[in-house]
């Protein structure tokens, strides 16, 4: 009878400690997202006939880049967003810029520390309906970056 009420007390008092134990830990911090939700959180879904795209830009100076073809030439509501991988800091080097081109030339851009941003740009050449391609650059300098970017047809700004 004494082995068993010293079993059972020994029992008791460990699943105590466990609980304890468990009760003080901090709790887990939220994983990381990734590339997948990021864009999910930050860049709408681009209406018919629009497009989107997002990556990660890689720390030490290299540039990100994504295109996509037979962009159709027209006014388009634009919305970018850049943020670094690492959530708990912010972007070290407010220099991190996207910039957007095709054929035509270069559309323009935004600064990463400003995002997200949306705008309404024209792309293509007024009068030469031909699709071009549509390319997103991104530089940065120091950190990795998550960026992402949706285009949707518009009407022509006021």
């Amino acid at each position: 009878m004494t082995s068993r009420t010293f079993t059972a007390a020994a029992v008791i008092a460990a699943l105590a400690l466990a609980v304890t134990a468990c009760a003080s830990q901090e709790p887990a911090s939220p994983p990381a997202p990734n590339l997948t939700d990021w864009a999910a959180d930050n860049v709408p879904v681009p209406e018919e006939g629009g497009f989107s795209m997002a990556n990660v830009a890689a720390s030490g100076g290299a540039h990100a880049s994504d295109s996509t073809p037979d962009v159709e030439a027209g006014w388009y509501a634009v919305t970018v967003a850049c943020e670094p991988t690492d959530s708990e800091t912010a972007l070290k080097d407010r220099s991190a810029k996207i910039v957007f081109s095709g054929e035509s030339g270069t559309y323009g851009g935004g600064d990463c520390s400003a995002s997200p941003i949306t705008t309404t740009m024209y792309f293509g050449i007024p009068d030469e309906p031909a699709p071009e391609t549509f390319s997103v650059k991104v530089l940065t300098d120091g950190q990795e970056v998550y960026w992402g970017l949706s285009a949707s047809p518009t009407s022509s700004p006021e």
